[in-house]
């Protein structure tokens, strides 16, 4: 006789979801360009007291250099297609640029703190980003 549960466990049962490689990598040179972004920012507006749209974009492209390079090699282990891959990461960027500038800039306007702000938009942003480096930026 047995208590207290079922005296079989399906190996299906035991399974968690996995997590790529690739979408851990990206979540850590995620990290590492929010630093980047949002320490430029705080030292920029916080600090410095620049204005707010200048702090920001300063952080957002110093983090551009650092996430494409970071991501292409470290990443998506892209080592060809280096003109292409730029242009097409600098049209994602565009798009992000204008999206993460307007978050901030709402956000802040409805009283939150810039950084606060900033983290929010690039969490927004990340799922989508992730998507379109790896099928379309990143791919060979």
């Amino acid at each position: 006789m047995h208590y207290g549960g079922p005296a079989v466990s399906s190996p299906s049962a035991a399974r968690l979801p996995l997590v790529s490689g690739t979408f851990v990598r990206y979540l850590a040179v995620g990290l590492l360009s929010l630093v980047v972004d949002a320490g430029t920012l705080w030292l920029l507006y916080d600090v410095a007291h620049w204005r707010l749209w200048i702090a920001s974009s300063a952080g957002f492209w110093l983090s551009f250099g650092v996430n494409f390079l970071v991501n292409k090699y470290f990443t998506f282990s892209a080592r060809t297609g280096g003109r292409r891959q730029l242009i097409r990461y600098g049209v994602a960027v565009a798009f992000n640029y204008v999206a993460n500038l307007g978050i901030v800039t709402g956000l802040v306007g409805l009283g939150m703190a810039a950084v606060a702000a900033k983290v929010i938009a690039v969490a927004l942003l990340s799922l989508v980003n992730f998507v379109v480096y790896k099928k379309w930026v990143f791919r060979d």
